[in-house]
């Protein structure tokens, strides 16, 4: 019996337009009655994921910052940060790459530089606590740091992940969307939080489900026995995933779901 239920945000439970499914609210609350959980599971800030879900409910378990950060009745049960001299490195080369600009997503609050090209109301879509900072590598040994977000307006594989280096042992460089790369301690990832809230709270392997769509959701197929990817997913996802679900502008989720506990 699945007793737990992770979906991604962009690509998979949004659709095109960002737009969350108008029956989200009544699947949520048969979940609930089942003795489900439901943990919305993103790339995105906390506080932003929480914004977003707040007229629906606030006692979700929600998985953030791809894994870094899930909170849970305002509880946190995990919080992997990254070490300050990856970060530190991050920025400075991010700094040299033309079109790509850093972001700095502490637990407090996400914080990113003046630069010309990338406004504050762009990448205010993903972050609701949101700050400009002089320089962001003054942050790097005072804050709790859950990853470095980098930005490219056009194709985040061939200016960013191609160009920035290996960080064996302390960091890893994952492709999150189109024009994002995150860049995380190493081993952490939507996955190993589900694996550490399957310990905490006592689930099985087995009685997990997962929706997913990008790279950044390749680890999470595999901590759950029923694992899903959008029809409109990469290509290496589909490959991993045990169920290929309908696209997200079928809303595919709630599709699912609702056949799956039959709701």
């Amino acid at each position: 019996m699945i007793k737990f239920v992770a979906c991604d945000l962009d690509g998979t439970l949004l659709n095109s337009k960002k737009e969350m499914p108008k029956e989200l609210r009544y699947t949520i609350k048969k979940l609930r009655e089942l003795g489900v959980i439901f943990a919305p599971a993103s790339g995105r800030q906390y506080y932003k994921v929480l914004e977003q879900f707040e007229p629906i409910s606030r006692d979700f378990m929600y998985i953030a910052e791809n894994g870094a950060y899930v909170v849970k009745d305002s509880g946190v049960i995990v919080r992997d940060c990254l070490d300050a001299e990856s970060a530190a490195d991050v920025i400075k080369r991010a700094r040299k790459l033309p079109g790509v600009y850093p972001i700095l997503c502490c637990e407090d609050c996400a914080y990113m530089e003046k630069a010309g090209g990338l406004s504050i109301d762009e990448v205010g879509k993903y972050y609701s606590r949101l700050e400009y900072a002089a320089d962001l590598l003054d942050y790097c040994e005072t804050k709790n740091i859950l990853k470095v977000a980098v930005y490219s307006g056009r194709d985040a594989f061939e200016d960013i992940y191609k160009k920035l280096p290996e960080y064996t042992g302390k960091a890893q460089v994952i492709l999150s969307g189109q024009n994002w790369v995150d860049v995380m301690k190493n081993g952490v990832s939507k996955g190993s939080a589900i694996r550490k809230i399957q310990k905490v709270c006592g689930i099985g392997h087995d009685e997990c489900m997962c929706f997913g769509d990008y790279l950044n959701d390749y680890e999470m197929m595999f901590e759950c026995g029923e694992s899903f990817a959008m029809a409109n997913a990469h290509e290496e996802l589909k490959k991993v995933a045990k169920h290929i679900a309908p696209s997200n502008d079928e809303n595919g989720v709630i599709r699912t779901i609702e056949q799956w506990f039959r709701i």
